[in-house]
């Protein structure tokens, strides 16, 4: 029979017990539990429950309702979940969905978010064909010559003179196309109707690119596009690629993120 980690003992068994008041906390709910009833559930005598709970409250990870004196979760815990889905870490979430997406498209797919006027690439996934488009994870590029920098734009509701220092941001940058605050708006009004944002050979000669933004409450938006030759990313495949990205982001994506609503 295989040995899962929770059939071997614990290394540390003040630890285990801890995690496991912590997970007796989490099925309590908002409501919360008292201490007789944490100590059947966990199978801990009171005492050591309530040590072990004095611990977690210490540091914020449990927290005693003072009119009932029943235990819940503190706040430590939602703050530690933040901060693991902080940009660094974005790659390391967003990686599954990456993966399945190049391999149902065959072609290269990006994640990445604004920095300023500009869309920062956070992350790539190749597809085994050969692709002749060049990108760097770290890099930059205008937002409004993007389809990710247009799609999180359209997100997040930027419009009239908002679009302006973003259109001034593609001005002779990199050798890419220039984008007036007219086409911008323009461009945005397809994706809110649309659903998804493209660009075609606008931050790069020969290639179309499709985005589709993600939010989540609290916290930056994302966008992920699929990047192709224009002799296989036409308007058709265009279509089909921005309606396949939602449909495969609303299934995808990390918890806490959702394919932004438009129009």
């Amino acid at each position: 029979m295989t040995t899962t980690p929770q059939d071997s003992p614990s290394p540390v068994g003040s630890v285990d017990k801890a995690l496991s008041l912590l997970e007796v906390l989490a099925e309590a709910g908002p409501e919360g539990m008292t201490l007789r009833d944490i100590s059947a559930e966990s199978g801990l005598n009171k005492a050591s429950a309530h040590r072990l709970l004095r611990a977690l409250m210490h540091r914020g990870f449990a927290e005693q309702a003072a009119s009932d004196q029943t235990y819940r979760l503190g706040a430590a815990l939602p703050l530690l979940a933040s901060r693991f889905e902080r940009e660094e870490n974005l790659p390391v979430l967003m990686a599954p969905a990456l993966a399945a997406i190049s391999q149902e498209v065959q072609e290269l797919v990006h994640l990445g978010r604004l920095d300023g006027p500009h869309v920062l690439y956070l992350d790539k996934v190749e597809p085994e064909r050969a692709l002749r488009v060049w990108s760097r994870v770290g890099s930059r590029a205008p937002a409004a010559r993007t389809a990710m920098g247009r799609a999180i734009l359209t997100a997040d509701g930027v419009r009239g003179a908002g679009l302006e220092s973003y259109a001034r941001a593609s001005e002779g940058a990199d050798g890419g196309r220039t984008v007036t605050p007219a086409h911008l708006a323009e461009v945005i009004a397809e994706a809110e109707q649309r659903g998804w944002a493209s660009e075609v050979e606008e931050n790069e000669a020969g290639i179309a690119c499709v985005g589709v933004a993600l939010v989540r409450p609290g916290g930056r938006s994302l966008a992920v596009s699929v990047t192709g030759p224009i002799e296989r990313m036409d308007a058709a495949r265009r279509e089909e690629v921005g309606a396949l990205l939602r449909e495969q982001l609303a299934t995808l994506a990390p918890t806490g993120f959702s394919v932004a609503t438009l129009g």
